[in-house]
C-alpha cells in the first residue's frame, strides 16, 4: 500500500468497503453453513453455559440460539462457549 497513491488507495479502500454481489440462489439444507435457532439464551447461564433447567448440562457453539455475521463470529462464539462450557463442566 505504501507505494500506491492515496487515489489507488481511496479506490481500492472503495472497492472492498462497497462491494456488491447479486444473490442468485441458496444451496440445500445439508449444505448450510450457519442456522438460526437453538436453546434459549435465557435459558442458560452465561457465566457457566450450564442449562438453567437441567443441572450438569452444559451448551455451546450453534446449539444456543445466537449467530452472527458470516467470517468467523460463529467459530469464535463456537471456541469461546465451548472453553467456558467445558472449563465448568470439568469441576
Amino acid at each position: 500500500m505504501a507505494s500506491l497513491s492515496v487515489k489507488e488507495q481511496e479506490r481500492i479502500i472503495d472497492i472492498l468497503t462497497n462491494w456488491r454481489f447479486k444473490i442468485r440462489g441458496t444451496r440445500s439444507w445439508p449444505s448450510a453453513q450457519v442456522t438460526a435457532g437453538g436453546v434459549d439464551t435465557r435459558e442458560i447461564n452465561q457465566d457457566t453455559m450450564e442449562s438453567k433447567l437441567v443441572k450438569g448440562l452444559f451448551f455451546a457453539g450453534e446449539i444456543i440460539d445466537i449467530d452472527g455475521q458470516c467470517g468467523g463470529f460463529n467459530l469464535q462464539w463456537a471456541w469461546s462457549s465451548g472453553f467456558i462450557a467445558g472449563q465448568n463442566a470439568a469441576l
